[in-house]
């Protein structure tokens, strides 16, 4: 029973791309403005951790659960293509994260109550769709459909939690970032992520109609 390395590194590859930690950093400095470095820690544990069980699962049972579900890669593809498509244009207004800030969060008495309340208010867009999106699943899915061992299997799953470690390093030094570069070019990177995300989304609802409709392009 041997270890696939060749898909385990592709995979690594895929998912580095597909993840971009660089491209994260405008929107999570957005995501904990207000918090000191204990809150943005934990906030950006609490993010990944949650990130890193939905990709798990579906790199281990992906192809089971859309089996059951009765929903083909390419249908998936086109469903979060649009969730895509319509943050990329909340990306380029500049309202990608929004919630509601009442004050210095470190002065309060219970901080993991507050990391609690900010993670509810902004995992959705940091953690889904940006982190454990439609082209993070579609990868872990595939990927994981050619997994022969569980060797390999594990490997995958160990390259995962990396690539995800490595995105959380990268988060917890964003406002140092910002401190050397200022907001201006952190809210310029993030509209033209808007825009790289805009053209993202359309190619997978483009790859898959294609798929659902193999003939309707010449």
């Amino acid at each position: 029973m041997d270890i696939n390395w060749d898909l385990i590194l592709n995979f690594v590859t895929a998912m580095i791309a597909i993840v971009n930690p660089v491209e994260k950093i405008p929107l999570w400095v957005e995501a904990s403005k207000g918090g000191e470095i204990r809150f943005q820690w934990r906030l950006a544990a609490l993010i990944i951790l949650t990130s890193v069980i939905i990709l798990l699962t579906f790199l281990l049972l992906g192809r089971q659960i859309l089996h059951q579900l009765k929903i083909d890669l390419a249908s998936f593809k086109i469903g979060g293509g649009l969730i895509l498509l319509q943050f990329g244009f909340s990306m380029l207004k500049g309202e990608a994260v929004q919630f509601h800030d009442d004050g210095d969060i470190e002065k309060r008495e219970n901080i993991n109550s507050e990391v609690i309340r900010r993670y509810q208010q902004v995992f959705i867009p940091i953690g889904v769709p940006i982190i454990a999106g439609p082209g993070a699943i579609t990868t872990v899915i595939i990927y994981g459909s050619q997994s022969t061992s569980w060797l390999t299997s594990l490997g995958l799953s160990l390259a995962l939690a990396g690539v995800l470690t490595f995105l959380f390093l990268t988060l917890i030094t964003g406002p140092v970032i910002e401190n050397l570069t200022g907001e201006m070019p952190l809210r310029l990177i993030s509209r033209v992520f808007g825009m790289i995300l805009i053209a993202i989304a359309v190619q997978f609802m483009v790859d898959g109609l294609t798929g659902v409709f193999p003939g309707w392009i010449a």
